[in-house]
């Protein structure tokens, strides 16, 4: 151009390119191994100079040896390839024996109707039955029955409970209503109850109680609502024995089951903390699921044989009764309850 004419550092090309020659280019694919050190020359050179494509860069490695590669020593064929396809019940793992117990859990299995009714024993873990009550059926196996029937046609059903069938009397029939309180609140009243019951236990003067004074009582906890209660509540009960998951149907010969009851003589108590123990003394424990939400007026039997007397409600007013002074809420809650337990329990 103009003015690289007067750049004194311009040069002109020079027409030296001329004495390549020009009948072997580009040259002829030529196919070759070389061995290549990454780390030695990593960089002056790039790696993929040595592997161009179709002998494209050939011409700029002049000085490269050729080789024949040895051959391929073959390989010797193992006697039993392919290996024989196994059973999955034939391979001998800790997988296949899980399995089986699970698909023994899951199989249908054809349980026989007492008197038209669904009533199943189901073990209990061995870990809360008591030592030396492994053989004992009410403390060693819960008992489910599916209600299909209205509380009044409970009889005319026939269905039956633990304590008629041993033949036992109950004197006190403890019910506690519940709907969606959480495990705390549920513990501390059945740990409550259970204290009341071991008082009885205690007593040693008495004609009715004693040392065997738990069979004739019966705590029932019924639960408004099988979607409503608490699931940790659940989980409390299954602790103590009361509950498996898992078992409840909801037909039984097409007919709708309007009520899930488990029975089962537990001697563990859970504490708030979630502490499991022992207790003194054996309590019978009867769990009645509803399947729907239908109050509490549908809660209780009439009999012109029963009398019922209704506990007192107490709020937690803290350590010496400090809540009554500093929370209003604790306080009105407290009166309530207070007025509630003596004017209008007395009259229901």
């Amino acid at each position: 151009m103009a003015y690289r004419q007067n750049d004194p550092y311009y040069q002109q090309p020079s027409d030296s390119y001329h004495s390549y020659p020009t009948n072997d280019y580009p040259p002829a694919q030529q196919h070759y191994q070389e061995s290549y050190d990454g780390q030695a020359n990593w960089d002056s050179k790039s790696a993929r100079s040595y592997q161009s494509h179709a002998g494209s860069q050939v011409h700029l490695m002049p000085s490269y040896e050729k080789y024949d590669a040895p051959p391929v020593p073959p390989m010797p064929s193992p006697q039993n390839y392919p290996p024989q396809h196994q059973g999955m019940y034939g391979m001998d793992n800790g997988y296949n024996v899980m399995r089986e117990k699970m698909m023994r859990r899951r199989s249908v299995r054809q349980v026989a109707l007492v008197h038209g009714n669904l009533v199943l024993d189901v073990p209990v873990p061995s870990n809360i039955v008591p030592a030396g009550k492994q053989d004992v059926e009410e403390m060693s196996k819960m008992r489910y029955t599916a209600a299909t029937c209205d509380p009044d046609d409970f009889m005319a059903s026939r269905h039956t409970l633990r304590p008629y069938l041993m033949g036992r009397q109950t004197e006190l029939f403890i019910v506690m209503t519940m709907y969606n309180e959480d495990e705390v609140l549920f513990v501390r009243t059945m740990n409550a109850v259970i204290k009341n019951v071991a008082h009885l236990c205690s007593r040693t003067r008495s004609k009715t109680w004693g040392p065997e004074g738990w069979k004739k009582v019966v705590v029932c906890v019924v639960s408004d609502g099988r979607n409503k209660v608490n699931k940790r509540t659940l989980q409390v009960l299954s602790l103590m024995g009361c509950y498996q998951d898992g078992i409840a149907k909801d037909s039984v010969g097409g007919k709708d089951v309007t009520a899930h009851i488990f029975e089962y003589t537990s001697s563990v108590i859970v504490t708030d903390v979630g502490e499991v123990g022992q207790g003194s003394c054996p309590v019978q424990i009867l769990f009645c699921l509803k399947e729907q939400n239908k109050k509490k007026l549908n809660s209780f039997d009439k009999h012109p044989g029963v009398g019922g007397a209704c506990g007192e409600i107490c709020v937690d007013t803290g350590r010496g009764c400090s809540l009554l002074l500093t929370n209003p809420l604790a306080a009105s809650q407290n009166f309530e309850y207070k007025m509630s337990n003596i004017l209008d329990k007395p009259l229901e």
